[in-house]
Parts: C-alpha cells; structure tokens; sequence
C-alpha cells in the first residue's frame, strides 16, 4: 500500500499522466453510476412484472383485461398490454375464419414493436459501458507508453541504465496500465451481466405476449363457434 502511495505521489509529476488518470477516474465513477442505476431500475421493474403477471395469470377472458390494467401500476408488462388493447379496439367487431390470422398478425406486430421498445429502453446506457471496457485498456497502454519514453529519456539524460534511475519511470509509467484495467474490467462484466439479464427480460416479455394474444386468439374462436352454433341451431 506505502509503495502504491508512492507511485502515485511520482506519477503526479507528469501532466500527461495525471490527465489520463482522470480520465480513467472518471470513466470508473461514470460506469459504476450506470450500473448502480440500472440495477435499481432493472430490480423495481422486475418487482412490478412479477406483481403484474401473477395477476394476470388468474383472467380467463381477453375482455377482463381492460379493467385490471386500470388498476395496476406501470411497468413494462402492462405497456405490453396496453398496446395490444389499443391495436385490438382498432379491428373490426366482426370476425371471421378468413379474418382470424390477420387479426392475429396485427396484434403480433404490435407485441414486437413494445417489445423491442423496452429492450431499447432497457439497454440505454450499455453501449457507454462497452466504449469503456474497450478504450480503458488502450489508454492505460497510453500512459504506460509516455512513461517509458521519459525513462529511456532519463537514461538518455544521465548517461546511465541504473535500474535506481529507470526503475522509478516504469513504475509511474505501469500505474496508468494498472488504471485502465481497474476501468475496463467492471464496465466489461457489467455490460455482459446486463446484457444477459436484458435477453433474459426479453423471453419474459415474448412469453407473457404469447399468453396475452392465446386470450385474444381464444375469444376470436369462441365468437366463430358461437355464430356456427347460432346457425345450427336455427337450421
């Protein structure tokens, strides 16, 4: 630890070296503020879904839905929702064997737009953790590269190879590469946690659409059994 100090008290010396070190200070605030964030986010939504699902799996009918999404809190399931109720209030009242698979499609193409939407939202920021798992490393090598220049330059200057005078310089020099892995390594398992997780989400929401457009698909049939039992009965 004393001689980690003392690194850092030689590496203040060199203006280039204290520019990349914040740099690389603030590329490591900016990416644990991201992931402090994003997880409570990710948390409170995954909360709500769980709250809205469980509810959701107790309807049996596509027509009770409009009523229990007036009652529950926003999250991404009940946009879902939501949207497939105000695509499906656009469609005829009147269905139809040869109007049963449009009808369908239309809905489907609705539950890929919001879901898309939420994947979009949800990974709002990534791309800042993948920039800097990248380019971390690239300027810690930066640092390192500078200060090896003005060691071989001291070398140049005394006359002399001692490691007592190079040492020092490849020392500072390391700091800066030290750094960059210290920024780059939490952006990059944040960014693959985060990534995993959002593909994760995103099955969630694709299954949870599947249930919600069976209901959909459901009473369409019922209605075309209900006009062919109506027939039956009148013949």
């Amino acid at each position: 630890m004393k001689i980690t100090i003392e690194i850092l008290k030689m590496s203040l010396g060199d203006p280039v070296t204290i520019a990349i070190l914040l740099i690389l200070a603030f590329f490591s605030l900016l990416t644990w503020g991201i992931v402090i964030t994003k997880q409570l986010a990710l948390k409170g939504k995954q909360l709500t879904n769980a709250k809205f699902y469980k509810s959701f799996d107790r309807i049996k009918n596509f027509a009770e839905i409009e009523n229990f999404t007036a009652k529950v809190p926003e999250c991404p399931l009940k946009t879902i929702t939501d949207a497939v109720l105000k695509e499906s209030k656009n469609l005829s009242p009147f269905v139809s064997a040869e109007t049963l698979a449009p009808r369908s499609e239309m809905l489907e193409d609705t539950v890929q737009r919001e879901v898309e939407a939420c994947r979009l939202e949800e990974d709002s920021k990534l791309s800042l953790l993948a920039i800097i798992s990248n380019v971390s490393p690239f300027f810690g090598l930066f640092g390192t590269v500078w200060g090896i220049m003005q060691s071989f330059y001291e070398i140049g200057s005394h006359g002399s190879a001692d490691l007592s005078i190079v040492a020092p310089g490849i020392a500072v020099a390391l700091i800066t590469t030290v750094a960059g892995l210290i920024a780059a390594i939490p952006a990059s398992m944040a960014f693959n946690y985060f990534a995993a997780r959002n593909n994760r989400q995103e099955i969630l929401y694709y299954n949870f659409a599947s249930h919600l457009l069976s209901l959909f698909k459901r009473g369409d049939l019922l209605a075309i059994e209900k006009v062919l039992t109506d027939r039956e009965l009148r013949k």
